[in-house]
């Protein structure tokens, strides 16, 4: 019971996070929770989760969706969706985990300690948007490698907004769709989802009114430092 407490705070403050920065909800809220639950509940109620932050997120700002953006990020991104779930469902679960969690620590120290990030290459946008469909796919974990992309190209905040969101929408119905058909939609999974779903709302709604008044430099620090520590300790108790 403790062990699901503690899911449930820990995935109301990761839509926290997301809904205030526009990524990061998965990768903190992902390691943590596989810790606490196991990645067959984590990784379906979490998608959900996203789904519905995304959903309501990407409505809430439908008229400031770049649409062009929009079809370029979902459709190259879908293709490393498909190629995640491939790859999920043939490699063994702890080598699956140890570069996850070797993933999560080298983003959150390269956001954390790299100054002056400038905008890449054309070449690695490309890449860097399939990596996040991959990463999705594996582990609903693509938001860093998408915001690489995504600020090189959307510099307005709400369109960045909006227009990412939507994207997890599209993308993480694909993947409850195949949750479905390969029946990880238990009757844990899903009252689990259910009971989450008024703290997931909560978490919204205080990210809304607080976002004005955060700190936003400090807010993206705590954040990274975070993402360091639940990365590594997936990395540890997987070696």
């Amino acid at each position: 019971m403790l062990q699901k407490i503690l899911f449930i705070l820990i995935a109301a403050f990761a839509v926290f996070v997301q809904s205030v920065a526009g990524f990061g909800g998965t990768l903190i809220s992902m390691p943590l929770g596989i810790m606490l639950v196991g990645i067959g509940t984590a990784k379906p109620v979490l998608t959900i989760l996203a789904w519905l932050t995304g959903l309501l997120m990407a409505l809430s700002g439908l008229k400031h969706i770049d649409w062009k953006e929009f079809g370029k990020m979902t459709g190259i991104m879908m293709i490393g969706v498909l190629l995640g779930i491939l790859v999920f469902g043939s490699v063994k679960m702890n080598y699956l985990l140890v570069l996850y969690g070797a993933i999560i620590v080298i983003i959150g120290c390269w956001k954390l300690f790299v100054k002056n990030q400038k905008d890449p290459k054309p070449l690695w946008q490309w890449v860097s948007l399939s990596l996040a469909g991959l990463m999705q796919g594996m582990f609903v974990s693509g938001g860093s490698f998408l915001v690489i992309y995504a600020t090189s190209r959307i510099k307005d905040k709400q369109v960045f907004r909006a227009t990412v969101n939507a994207v997890w929408a599209v993308l993480n119905t694909v993947l409850i769709i195949s949750y479905a058909l390969d029946g990880l939609l238990g009757k844990d999974v899903l009252s689990l989802s259910a009971i989450c779903v008024i703290p997931t709302l909560l978490a919204i709604w205080g990210a809304n009114a607080a976002a004005k008044h955060i700190n936003q430099s400090l807010f993206l620090k705590i954040t990274y430092l975070v993402l360091i520590a639940s990365g590594a300790v997936l990395l540890i108790t997987n070696l």
